[in-house]
């Protein structure tokens, strides 16, 4: 009898362990909300790819969720994804509008460039004295 004790405390244990080592959505978004702020501070692709995979790997924990019948969960969850994809989207956009105006600084200086450069072509040039 101590032996089937021993066994069910055992099993008991590894799905207590297996639980707590399973990633909530709750720390999906937490997880989501840190790699956002670090793509909002350094917009770099590798930031925005680790931010789509959080969306991602939170997408699969909402369809469990969906599954297991725990759908009000789900919906929150699901209210909280959506602020975050809103917040995402607007860096994205921030970061777009940054390189955009880059863009648009170079040419202006590639035009100007262009202009000194015609406007020295132009220019009067001393007659040589034999």
């Amino acid at each position: 009898m101590r032996a089937g004790r021993s066994f069910f405390l055992l099993v008991i244990g590894i799905i207590a362990f297996g639980l707590i080592g399973c990633d909530s959505p709750d720390r999906t978004l937490e997880s989501i909300r840190r790699d956002l702020a670090a793509y909002k501070a350094n917009p770099t692709p590798d930031a925005e790819i680790k931010v789509e995979q959080g969306f991602k790997k939170l997408d699969t924990q909402l369809a469990e969720l969906n599954e297991s019948g725990r759908t009000a969960e789900a919906a929150a969850v699901e209210s909280m994804a959506s602020n975050l994809h809103g917040d995402f989207r607007a860096a994205r956009m921030v970061n777009s509008l940054r390189d955009a105006q880059s863009a648009i600084e170079g040419i202006g200086s590639a035009i100007k460039d262009a202009g000194k450069s015609i406007g020295d072509v132009f220019k009067e040039q001393p007659t040589p004295t034999p």
